[in-house]
């Protein structure tokens, strides 16, 4: 809906001259609930450390949001942190993602207002938004599952509650400047309490897990996670499972890494060496592809796993074929169990 001249000052805004420019740095912050985690009691301070995720990006957990914000950005996120959390129904602790642009944006005129030592504008940086979609399109997806994965055992599974979408901008005057603020709503689980020093680590292993996350590979994961149908949630995680089977595998080449699976006699080294290879190249199944991740990569993987990995391959392809399942039959907690597992979440 496009406003009037009028309306806009209503609300309190005044138009600027052309000539009034304004230069600033805009980031968005990514707030979220922490389901099936809390800090152990023994912590005094229940803030973790800041984990820098790239020269951009920065994350931080905390029983306070308004710490966690300090702590990123060096200003609040609530003004009344209570009826923040109120409002939103929502619980701590909490996960603030803190993305910022490359260059800053020059506002020449536009509506603005001042209060409580902010700058208010009214949709005058509508341009400014794409690098910070680009990066909630690309780049969320992948540290939102590294996340779940490192913060996650298999046993104890924690997920994360979107609660708010801020994009604020920073001038070279240090003032905070808002142009665009949108809200989302939160929706029995046991949560396990962590230390900080586990918290920290845990961070400081999503980020190293962070590269193998491309958006391709983590999106069906990432999709499912906060996706209420069944039905979806198995196909999203079984989806992972076979993107990442096959981008795990295209990463392998016979002499390096399936070579020293065969005891190949030196007496027919050669013929022998040749026979092997062709098997392992003409491997274009997912389950022959699955098999060789597990002998050569993931030594985590057991005989369970490949037998459940078997099992779910089997409830896709019935789906795939038009077969009835029921959707409280679905695996979905095996499958997403598997995927975590494949990611390296901790066993207890």
């Amino acid at each position: 809906m496009i406003l009037s001249k009028y309306a806009i000052e209503a609300m309190g805004y005044e138009e600027f001259p052309e000539t009034d420019l304004i230069e600033v740095h805009f980031g968005i912050l990514k707030a979220y609930s922490i389901r099936g985690m809390v800090f152990e009691q023994s912590c005094e301070e229940k803030i973790s450390g800041v984990v820098s995720l790239s020269e951009r990006c920065t994350i931080a957990i905390a029983q306070s949001i308004n710490e966690a914000s300090k702590l990123l950005t060096e200003d609040i996120f609530a003004d009344d942190e209570e009826e923040w959390i109120s409002d939103k129904k929502a619980n701590p602790p909490f996960l603030l993602i803190y993305f910022k642009e490359r260059v800053p944006r020059g506002l020449r005129g536009g509506y603005r207002r001042e209060k409580d030592g902010y700058i208010y504008t009214y949709d005058a940086f509508p341009e400014s938004k794409t690098e910070i979609r680009e990066w909630e399109s690309d780049v969320l997806p992948g540290i939102v599952t590294a996340l779940t994965v490192k913060l996650s055992t298999l046993e104890r599974q924690i997920k994360f509650i979107p609660l708010e979408r801020s994009i604020f901008g920073k001038t070279n005057d240090g003032i905070t400047l808002f142009d665009l603020k949108v809200t989302g709503s939160s929706s029995a689980y046991i949560s396990c309490p962590k230390s900080i020093d586990k918290i920290n680590s845990s961070l400081e292993s999503a980020r190293s897990l962070l590269p193998v996350l491309t958006k391709d590979v983590c999106r069906n994961f990432y999709e499912a996670l906060n996706e209420p149908d069944r039905m979806k949630q198995f196909l999203g995680y079984f989806q992972f499972i076979e993107r990442y089977t096959h981008s795990t595998y295209k990463s392998l080449n016979y002499n390096d890494n399936a070579k020293a699976t065969f005891n190949v006699p030196g007496r027919i080294n050669e013929s022998a060496t040749k026979f092997f290879e062709r098997i392992f190249t003409d491997s274009k199944n997912l389950s022959q592809r699955f098999h060789w991740c597990a002998i050569i990569v993931w030594k985590n993987i057991e005989e369970n796993d490949v037998n459940y990995f078997l099992e779910l391959k089997k409830v896709r392809d019935r789906l795939s074929h038009g077969e009835h399942v029921e959707e409280s039959e679905l695996p979905v907690g095996r499958a997403k169990k598997l995927a975590l597992k494949l990611l390296g979440a901790d066993q207890t």
